[in-house]
């Protein structure tokens, strides 16, 4: 046995093993699978870009065609059903699909600007966006912008958009314009909402702020997604020695985007004035224990499940540190009704009507997944 074991330490390595041992193989191997990796990146970016160009350019063609020659929209169908005969050459062409390239050759009729959101996101993403905004362009564009920004998946600009994150974006009560100068408040502004939905909370009735805090970082990651891009957890009860007293903050995360400590107080119940000076003294802390380098002033965000508005703005009047006060709730989205005009548009005694196109669309939809035939992927 020793002898063996010696004869097997004594063996050389080959010369490949010698090389794949070094530090310059690891390095040329990290290289070239970066390498790898941005081209399959970019490939994939010019295959989406060179898809939702095509489908813009078959949805003006429809368009002007339907225009001109004053078409009804049955011929959609019926292109759709001669597209789909040639076979594979013509997938992904349902009447849904043709309808939705159709919407959004209308909704955006210059080519440069199909351009720049071809380039940015995929079909499936400009799906979920005609379903929600077909005709207001302004919020399509706000959400491509962050879907871009923070790199969403479809699934999660669904989410964002069922949650009205538009609307909650910026919301909170700040004095961050005063604290922080016109372009830092933006910044900062961007990054605080009112009111957060934690629908994954499981509190109980009369749970006190601890059980919210328990709950908030059981489920941290959760709490993190809707707290937005950039931050990072530091701690929980995360504790500050000052002047030989110890003070308890209930949580601290650091946002890299911004640079900052972001201090969150939890309140269960009213805003209160003296929550503003609280905070106060907490960044203050903050900044002083904490901070280095190019970390730029702490912010805070007091969480609340209610506030009077006039209340929290005389509170932070003349408090110099950041603060935001906002409020949270554990509902979900609300549901999002159709347009008036579109309720209006459906004979009272009739309701059925409105849902029959949309259901005709997805038994056909159906059957074409049961025969094979591929349609858009959603995701």
């Amino acid at each position: 046995m020793y002898v063996s074991m010696m004869a097997d330490l004594s063996t050389p390595r080959r010369p490949d093993e010698q090389v794949t041992a070094t530090v310059e193989y690891r390095d040329l191997l990290q290289r070239l699978r970066i390498r790898i990796g941005e081209a399959q990146g970019r490939a994939v970016r010019a295959v989406n870009t060179e898809l939702v160009m095509l489908y813009w350019s078959i949805g003006r063609e429809i368009l002007e065609e339907q225009e001109r020659l004053n078409w009804g929209d049955d011929v959609i169908g019926r292109i759709s059903q001669d597209l789909r005969a040639d076979g594979g050459s013509a997938r992904g062409f349902s009447r849904r699909n043709l309808f939705y390239m159709r919407s959004f050759a209308r909704l955006w009729p210059d080519q440069a600007i199909v351009q720049t959101l071809s380039a940015q996101l995929g079909w499936s993403h400009q799906q979920v966006l005609l379903d929600a905004f077909g005709d207001d362009r302004a919020l399509y564009e706000w959400y491509v912008a962050t879907s871009v920004e923070h790199r969403w998946s479809v699934r999660f600009l669904k989410v964002q958009i069922d949650l009205r994150l538009h609307e909650r974006a910026g919301a909170a009560t700040t004095n961050f314009d005063a604290a922080l100068g016109s372009e830092e408040a933006v910044r900062a502004l961007e990054v605080v909402k009112d009111p957060y939905v934690l629908p994954f909370l499981g509190l109980e009735e009369g749970a006190k702020e601890r059980d919210l805090e328990q709950a908030l970082v059981h489920d941290i990651q959760k709490f993190l997604t809707e707290l937005g891009w950039g931050f990072a957890f530091y701690g929980r009860q995360y504790p500050l020695l000052v002047g030989g007293q110890e003070f308890i903050l209930d949580l601290l995360f650091y946002h890299h985007t911004l640079r900052r400590f972001v201090v969150i107080e939890l309140k269960i119940g009213e805003f209160q004035v003296e929550h503003a000076g609280k905070m106060n003294f907490y960044l203050n802390a903050v900044d002083e224990l904490l901070r280095q380098g190019d970390d730029q002033e702490s912010v805070g965000i007091i969480l609340t499940t209610g506030r009077n508005e006039t209340v929290a703005q005389l509170a932070m009047h003349r408090v110099q540190a950041p603060i935001a006060v906002s409020t949270w709730q554990k509902g979900g989205p609300q549901q999002i009704l159709p347009p008036a005009e579109l309720i209006d548009a459906v004979p009272a005694d009739q309701p059925e009507l409105a849902q029959l196109e949309e259901v005709r669309d997805r038994l056909a939809e159906r059957v074409e997944r049961i025969v094979g035939e591929a349609v858009v992927a959603e995701d």
